[in-house]
């Protein structure tokens, strides 16, 4: 078996009680049937064999079979479902949990309408596995193997001749699985390619018509839904060829097992039966080639889900933590680190410090290493070498980081709801008030924010995720180019309220401005992953001249 389709096979012991009912009453249901058909059989032999037919009893016997048949069918109906909506929403959480547990650095290179399909559209592809086909499996192997030996009791010649057959049916779709293999790779990856797309497409529909791109852009989603139209049209004849298959073989096998009884079975009476109990192994049969069918694309939304959900993380949470001081200082001791293993050196033996109650600026010329030291000091990786330390621990020993440090990025994420929505966003209790007033920002907490803070300025989306970090109460505080966005007097005005901030936290900033600089207690300049110099912006001033000048 698959080992994408037996770990979601595991899922299902979460759920036993759930399993075990959809099990015994499909069981139930496909006994009844069985037995219905052939208690319906056996009263047309008497009939034909002009035998008396006792339509009271029998009539109570298969008015019952039909009634729990019916009964049981609304059972499974209902549990079956119930297990496949339990387990599908425990894989939801399970991809949530991945999605957290890997970012940001397993997540580069990966769009995220991509994301988007194996959470949502690949996860509810599986419901078919859950609701319609383990459970059903079992249940059609115990009545085959049933319905045989009853045939057999009758004549052997009957399941001698239709078992093989069975056995026919139920190898066509391992006739074609190498292209059922391949149709459901297709198919994901055009459904997840067009996703993706998608929502590109919405994201940048202003930017799209800002430069006439949207004709070029329907242009693109066109071809790659004519792709994705192949691959269902591909997956379609392939799985209409199966059923041909299947239907072809099953009708050969009636007119055989028709014949065979006819030569075989001496009395008038007993032929209907033996029919009914010769089909009846073909049945489920045909049952199992329908259900793996689509095995294909079961397969591949099943190996994008589990190649997610098994996704190592990046860094290992701490196995024995130790508590942070109230008043933290940060340290990076000789940090050196790489992206890849074959990759450039992106920090070669980076040294400086944070104290507690005092701002630092680091700066640099683009791809000096700057962003990568915040994204260290935030743990998405851990360092090849050196260490960094946070109130004397490190990181790797800090079991909530994010109580501890905080950042402001400059590419700000706002998510749709209100300002106050946003800004508990870390901190569900926070004083919202007091840190929009920090921030200067002068709005009402309730105002609507749309997706990704549309409704909002530039300048007003950085203000909102200055309070929202200030609001976590977090004694290390990250400053990511925070005042980007904002004109001069705005920058001026935030920037005084966050030397008041900075008197109770470890703030590092990262600079691109010369006002920024010339605040900050002392700077630190990188160049090509090195510190060149420290000291306060006075020490400092001639060699920061140039890189402020372009």
């Amino acid at each position: 078996m698959n080992p994408s389709i037996r770990w979601l096979a595991g899922a299902v012991g979460a759920h036993r009680r759930a399993f075990v009912s959809t099990l015994v009453s499909n069981l139930i249901g496909q006994l009844a049937v069985l037995g219905a058909a052939v208690t319906g059989a056996w009263l047309v032999g008497r009939a034909i064999a002009g035998r008396g037919v006792p339509l009271g009893p029998a009539g109570a016997v298969l008015g019952g079979l039909v009634a729990v048949a019916a009964l049981a069918a609304w059972w499974e109906t209902y549990v079956a479902h119930d297990l496949a909506y339990r387990v599908l929403a425990g894989l939801r959480g399970q991809v949530y949990g991945a999605v957290a547990r890997i970012a940001p650095a397993r997540l580069l290179g990966r769009r995220s309408g991509d994301l988007a399909a194996a959470a949502l559209s690949d996860v509810e592809t599986l419901e078919w596995l859950f609701a319609h086909t383990l459970a059903q499996l079992i249940t059609a192997g115990t009545v085959l193997v049933a319905g045989s030996a009853a045939a057999a009791v009758i004549d052997p010649l009957l399941p001698a001749f239709s078992l093989p057959l069975a056995a026919c049916v139920l190898t066509v779709p391992l006739w074609l699985r190498r292209a059922s293999r391949r149709h459901g790779d297709e198919l994901r990856e055009a459904t997840a390619e067009l996703t993706a797309d998608v929502v590109d497409t919405v994201q940048g529909m202003r930017e799209l018509a800002a430069f006439r791109a949207v004709e070029r852009r329907r242009d693109l989603l066109a071809r790659k839904t004519r792709r994705l139209a192949r691959a269902q049209a591909a997956n379609a004849a392939r799985g209409g060829l199966e059923t041909a298959l299947t239907d072809l073989l099953l009708a050969v096998a009636a007119a055989g097992t028709l014949l065979l009884v006819a030569t075989v079975i001496g009395s008038p009476a007993d032929a209907p039966v033996a029919m009914v109990l010769a089909a009846g192994s073909l049945g489920p049969a045909a049952q199992v080639a329908l259900l793996l069918k689509e095995y294909g694309t079961l397969r591949a939304a099943a190996d994008r889900v589990h190649a997610l959900v098994t996704a190592p993380a990046n860094v290992t949470p701490p196995r024995e933590p130790l508590e942070v001081p109230a008043e933290p200082d940060v340290v990076f001791e000789d940090v050196r680190f790489r992206y890849t293993p074959d990759g450039p050196d992106v920090l070669r033996g980076v040294s400086f410090r944070v104290p507690y109650g005092r701002t630092v600026a680091l700066v640099g010329a683009s791809g000096a290493g700057k962003s990568t030291c915040v994204s260290l000091l935030l743990r998405h990786w851990d360092p090849d070498g050196g260490r960094i330390l946070v109130g004397g621990v490190p990181l790797p020993r800090i079991a909530d980081l994010h109580r501890h440090v905080t950042v402001v990025p400059q590419d700000v994420h706002l998510f749709a709801g209100t300002v106050e929505q946003n800004v508990r966003l870390g901190a569900p209790r926070a004083d919202v008030a007091d840190a929009l007033r920090t921030a200067q920002l002068a709005v009402d907490p309730g105002l609507p924010v749309g997706e990704r803070g549309v409704t909002l300025s530039g300048g007003q989306r950085a203000r909102v995720a200055v309070a929202r970090a200030l609001a976590t109460r977090a004694p290390v505080l990250v400053l990511d180019e925070a005042v980007a966005n904002l004109d001069p007097d705005n920058e001026a005005r935030l920037a005084d309220a966050l030397e008041g901030a900075a008197a109770g936290r470890a703030t590092l900033v990262i600079a691109h401005r010369l006002s920024t600089v010339r605040r900050a207690d002392r700077i630190v300049l990188l160049e090509e992953g090195r510190v060149a110099a420290q000291g306060s912006y006075a020490e400092l001033a001639e060699r920061l001249a140039p890189l402020f000048a372009r």
